[in-house]
């Protein structure tokens, strides 16, 4: 069964889709995810998680007042042009 379920997410990142993430979002901060530097954190929309070193957990940070994360442009924007979009895992957490 898990050997299905890791093919379906390989597939799907194959495909460039996202596999759902209903965890915090921290990454392990391999090396592809130390070359993007910073991660949405799924349960706050106010912070996120920034990776600084190499296979160590990321660090959560936090956007200034009526700010909110916006992991398109991994920057934080006013909370009135913040949009809800699908949480996606890691590459370390498929």
């Amino acid at each position: 069964m898990k050997t299905i379920i890791v093919f379906l997410a390989l597939v799907a990142l194959a495909l460039g889709q996202c596999v759902r993430d209903d965890s915090n979002g921290q990454p392990a901060c391999n090396a592809v995810e130390l070359a993007q530097g910073l991660w949405r954190n799924n349960w706050d929309p106010t912070a996120y998680w920034q990776c600084t070193t190499l296979n160590t957990p990321a660090t959560p940070q936090r956007c200034p007042t009526e700010g909110m994360f916006d992991s398109a442009t991994l920057t934080c924007i006013r909370w009135d042009q913040w949009v809800w979009t699908e949480t996606c895992k890691p590459p370390s957490a498929l």
